[in-house]
């Protein structure tokens, strides 16, 4: 684990409807509700590339006061809202997915099919490979056409799973049995750049490297039978906010990274904060088109005034922000 790297602190979802997510986040998943609020004026505008007038109701979710994992989630008002994934398309490049650690999967999988859920298939055991273990998964369709990850680890402190099992059985859980975002998946077209932005940038470290291919791994993620991808799971100085770089190797998926702007419905962003945001950019290879945002200064639903830069990702081009973690309120 690396001693000083970032992990992911806020995974960014636009929402259908608020009170509806907030079922799933909160009463299913049972995040805490740090903040919530509207978002508008000229800040948010600019933030967002909306036109004047624009808003949006936000709620942020988090777990026992972790810096990592949360979700803010984002009802913008507008007329016009697509949806990023429509639900029959399961492999696609940009931000993918949100995972979160749970003891029952099984159990978990009853709720949610008598709650309605789209679960994919029964959960499944697995090897990733001979040093990161074996763990238990199962995937659905989240609120908002967002692609849910149930994670079951179990094993020995030898593998990478066996020591995550470790780490939540220190940790905890919510009330309702789920950790925060424990991960989040980005498909991504050049694992390379993704790859050296998040270990030059973003100082994370690689915790899990593997090539998937198997007929039960292809099963889980509703893949062809022959499909193979590289994940590459990189972690930075906490053992949650993990970023899996999955890179298809012999299939081609669509590419949704141009529908994940605001005010659409989906998984549009991933923030990490940074120590010094200049630093980071300046460390970054992010070509002439590669800033969505320049730095500026504004007010963030539930963390404060901060210092942040939108971002075209190296390897995909989705949104990443940083945020600078120290830049005291006025």
């Amino acid at each position: 684990m690396s001693e000083h790297g970032t992990a992911l602190g806020v995974s960014v979802c636009g929402v259908d409807n608020l009170e509806g997510s907030l079922e799933y986040y909160r009463d299913l998943v049972g995040l805490d509700v740090v903040d919530r609020g509207t978002w508008s004026g000229r800040e948010f505008e600019d933030h967002w590339h909306l036109p004047a007038g624009s808003s949006a109701r936000t709620a942020l979710l988090g777990f026992g006061g972790s810096p990592v994992g949360r979700v803010l989630l984002l009802e913008f008002d507008a007329s016009q809202r697509l949806r990023v994934r429509p639900q029959k398309e399961r492999a696609f490049y940009g931000l993918f997915n949100l995972n979160f650690y749970c003891y029952d999967i099984p159990a978990a999988v009853v709720e949610l099919k008598e709650r309605g859920y789209d679960v994919w298939s029964d959960p499944l055991t697995y090897d990733v490979s001979a040093q990161a273990g074996q763990p238990t998964e199962v995937l659905y369709d989240g609120p908002d056409g967002v692609i849910i990850n149930l994670v079951q680890p179990a094993g020995g402190g030898g593998t990478a799973v066996g020591e995550m099992k470790a780490y939540l059985d220190s940790h905890g859980v919510t009330q309702r049995g789920f950790t925060e975002v424990a991960t989040s998946s980005h498909r991504v077209k050049d694992r390379e750049a993704a790859f050296a932005f998040h270990r030059d940038v973003l100082g994370q470290d690689v915790f899990i490297d593997a090539t998937l291919g198997s007929e039960t791994s292809n099963q889980l993620w509703a893949l062809p039978d022959e499909a193979r991808t590289r994940a590459t799971f990189m972690r930075g100085a906490h053992p949650f906010g993990k970023v899996v770089l999955s890179q298809p190797l012999n299939y081609r998926p669509p590419d949704f990274v141009p529908r994940a702007v605001a005010p659409n419905i989906g998984y549009l962003a991933m923030v990490f904060p940074v120590s010094d945001l200049g630093t980071a950019l300046g460390a970054a290879d992010l070509g002439d088109d590669g800033v969505i945002n320049p730095p500026a200064e504004m007010l963030l639903p539930g963390v404060g005034r901060r210092a942040v830069a939108a971002i075209r990702a190296p390897g995909s081009g989705a949104r990443y922000e940083l945020m600078e973690d120290e830049v005291p309120l006025p």
